[in-house]
């Protein structure tokens, strides 16, 4: 069932992350990639001039609003100079104070076709993906209206966070299409320059992606007051696109969070600069068309699955970070390189939920595999044994493979004289508390209890797991034995008239250790000449006497006490055998 769900839970968060790319409605990471993207190497041009209503010129006239002299006689020395356009970000959609003033600016207007002031567009906000419709346009006042070029001030700021992304660029109204006031400008700057105008690539919308070429402050910046006074360079306005509006916190409500500085807010007369940039530059970034997303999104995420099912969860994770630096790479190198935006904030989402969820589903796998391995090996192996096969720390292999061991062989000398004499519960209840003895001597080495053989015990060091100078840990198990049993014994003796003592036998060598025996019955044990071999030395050894073969006393010599006693033959050995008595043991190697 795991493993269809390792199949089924990816594909439906597949289908449920393309449904939610295709109708957009996590934009969040997308925004916050995009905003990365654009870390903009390029300069801010010469030919875009901003005319501040700055704090100087406040200063200098007075609180907002103005007299509309100010900003007409700006208006009228930026024309002078050269400007090719001017812009001003100001709706003057009723008559001032000062009949004068008003027909003053009307005079200007209908002096030049380089003019462009602002409108106002009323439009209800509408979730299908169309351009925007306006209910009501307002123009500048009706004598005005006539003689100048108007574009609509209005600005989207993105829903989810307020940030100026994009640019809103044309809207309906009635029959006709109106535009924005920076890209009634920049038609203006083409017009006069006989500058080819270059097509916008706008969004169902009618909106535009900012390219950004700078945050607050990048762009040229001129003081009103300045400029009304002839305290500025003539140059700086022959043939440049004039932007005038406010650039004060005093002047209402007009600067917004851009993807360049989300903390210093960027005035609006400057975002407006970027998006003439961007027109006067005819690079602009669009839109990957929406069949490439969902085809990128499918692509990286049916990658993903498949490696996911393959991998476990470390290389797994490995692979997640890569996928989804792949992911980015790609967003970047369309953006850099082909001006496409491309919407990868639900891959990288994807591919972390996905790897979440598969990472859930593994440990639910191996917990699952666990009870399974238990179940199944616990029929046969020790219970060692198979906590080491559920830790991963031994692979599970029918059949056997070669590998060096320590082998000890323990059994209780006089037991048979013991059993004749006294009960079988009374048997019983000795041999468990001699095989606890030897039990816990071995597991407290990292030993593993191979079998139990009536009165003896059969350990195995080394295997199934490895177990570093398992030669000590060996003989040490076995003093562990001899050192146990020595209170056990005088109680014995004096409650039964028995000596009861252990005979113990040591060697090491390579062994084939494994799963022996046939599909209904296994044993996990290990078989060859070195466990005979042990075996052999725990039937020579006498009672309380502990015998290490050569090849185990090498290994540990540094730490040991033997008595020499000489080469003995033993059954099936060609060849006779050194052993030694083992007489002590030290926690450090001996001095030299």
């Amino acid at each position: 069932m795991l493993k269809k769900l390792k199949i089924i839970i990816p594909a439906l968060l597949l289908i449920l992350f393309g449904l939610i790319r295709y109708f957009n409605t996590v934009p969040a990471l997308d925004n916050v990639i995009y905003d990365n993207l654009l870390l903009s190497g390029r300069e801010p041009s010469g030919r875009i001039v901003i005319i501040g209503m700055d704090e100087r010129s406040i200063n200098e006239i007075g609180q907002w609003p103005w007299p509309r002299l100010f900003v007409t006689d700006a208006a009228e020395k930026a024309l002078d100079m050269g400007a090719a356009a001017v812009g001003a970000l100001i709706l003057y959609d009723a008559y001032g104070m000062s009949e004068e003033n008003d027909l003053a600016l009307v005079a200007l207007a209908e002096n030049t076709d380089r003019l462009v002031l602002g409108g106002m567009a009323f439009y209800p906000k509408t979730s299908q993906q169309a351009m925007f419709e306006a209910e009501d346009y307002i123009l500048p006042f009706s004598e005005l209206a006539k003689v100048v070029d108007v574009g609509f001030l209005n600005i989207e700021q993105d829903e989810s966070d307020g940030v100026m992304r994009r640019a809103l660029t044309s809207i309906r109204y009635g029959d006709i299409t109106i535009h924005s006031l920076p890209y009634e400008v920049y038609k203006t700057y083409c017009r006069v320059t006989g500058t080819k105008e270059s097509a916008l690539p706008l969004d169902s919308y009618g909106q535009l992606p900012i390219d950004y070429v700078t945050g607050p402050g990048g762009f040229l910046k001129l003081s009103l007051w300045e400029v009304i006074n002839d305290l500025v360079d003539p140059a700086l306005f022959e043939g440049a696109i004039v932007l005038i509006g406010p650039y004060a916190q005093g002047i209402g409500t007009d600067d917004y969070p851009t993807p360049m500085n989300k903390s210093a807010k960027t005035y609006s007369v400057e975002i407006n600069a970027n998006i003439i940039q961007n027109m006067l530059e005819g690079n602009f970034k669009e839109d990957a068309p929406g069949w490439l997303d969902i085809a990128l999104f499918a692509a990286f995420g049916v990658i993903t699955v498949a490696v996911l099912n393959l991998l476990k969860s470390l290389w797994g994770a490995l692979a997640s970070v890569g996928i989804i630096v792949a992911q980015l790479a790609a967003a970047k190198i369309a953006f850099s390189r082909f001006d496409l935006i491309i919407k990868s904030g639900d891959g990288v989402i994807f591919v972390i939920v996905c790897f979440i969820a598969m990472f859930v589903l593994n440990i639910l796998a191996m917990q699952n595999e666990k009870q399974h391995i238990q179940s199944l090996f616990g029929r046969f192996v020790a219970p060692e044994v198979v906590n080491e096969i559920i830790s991963g720390n031994v692979e599970v292999q029918l059949g056997g493979t070669v590998k060096e061991i320590s082998v000890l062989f323990v059994d209780i000398r006089g037991f048979t004289a013991f059993s004749e004499a006294n009960s079988p519960e009374m048997v019983v209840a000795m041999v468990n508390r001699y095989l606890a003895l030897t039990s816990r001597s071995i597991q407290e080495n990292g030993g593993t209890i191979d079998k139990y053989i009536g009165d003896a015990t059969m350990a195995v060091f080394n295997a199934p797991n490895d177990l570093p100078n398992h030669p000590l840990c060996a003989v040490r198990a076995a003093w562990a034995m001899k050192v146990g049993a020595e209170p056990l014994r005088d109680e014995i003796i004096e409650t039964y008239g028995v000596d009861l003592q252990f005979g113990v036998g040591v060697n090491t060598g390579t062994a084939v250790v494994g799963n022996m025996g046939s599909d209904f019955r296994m044993e996990y044990t290990a078989i060859g000449d070195t466990v005979n071999t042990a075996a052999r030395l725990e039937a020579n050894a006498e009672k309380g006497r502990i015998i290490i073969s050569d090849a185990t006393y090498q290994k540990v010599k540094d730490y040991v006490e033997v008595t020499d006693l000489g080469v003995i033959n033993v059954k099936n050995k060609k060849t006779g055998i050194q052993i030694y008595s083992l007489e002590n043991v030290y926690d450090r190697p001996k001095s030299p």
